[in-house]
């Protein structure tokens, strides 16, 4: 099974949506943020597009994608970089996430808290056009650390994606 995270009025073709407002892409009606409404490894994909910025615990969220995923399962996750302006504008957006957030759910010394079991595979981040888009990338491509600790709000990001690999 294929699911569609937080699908809001997005389907995505081969996936189940689900999301806690009914709308024409859900077909499953459920708060995700407090459980999801499958079987224990029962899903061989997640997808979740500008979705996990407004979940309020994503911790216990990515606990339970864990929890219904099978060993192997890929998560693709959308969400605004903090030093996008899309990030800031929409009242709902609880988090406002980095390019090496989800390097949290790798590190075993912090999962008591988070649970663990994911490995980043792949990472992107997007820039504007033009020439501050164009420096943005340079220095991000030199260092995305340092382009995070010094020079994002500068040249700001748009759009981050995660892809990452269920371990159990």
């Amino acid at each position: 099974m294929k699911i569609n995270l937080g699908c809001g009025n997005k389907r995505k073709d081969g996936h189940v949506g689900i999301d806690m407002f009914g709308c024409d892409a859900v077909d499953i009606i459920a708060n995700v943020a407090e459980a999801i409404p499958l079987a224990d490894a029962s899903v061989s994909e997640v997808w979740m597009d500008n979705f996990i910025e407004h979940v309020p615990d994503i911790p216990r969220l990515m606990r339970e994608v864990n929890r219904v995923c099978a060993s192997g399962a890929t998560v693709t996750i959308f969400t605004p970089h903090y030093s996008s302006i899309a990030s800031w504008r929409d009242p709902t957006h609880i988090h406002h996430l980095s390019y090496f957030s989800m390097d949290h759910f790798e590190k075993t010394g912090v999962s008591h808290y988070t649970g663990g079991g994911f490995r980043v595979t792949q990472r992107k981040l997007s820039f504007g056009g033009g020439p501050m888009g164009l420096l943005g990338r340079l220095i991000f491509k030199l260092s995305p650390a340092q382009w995070e600790a010094k020079w994002s709000f500068i040249f700001r990001a748009g759009t981050l994606r995660f892809d990452l690999t269920v371990v159990k």
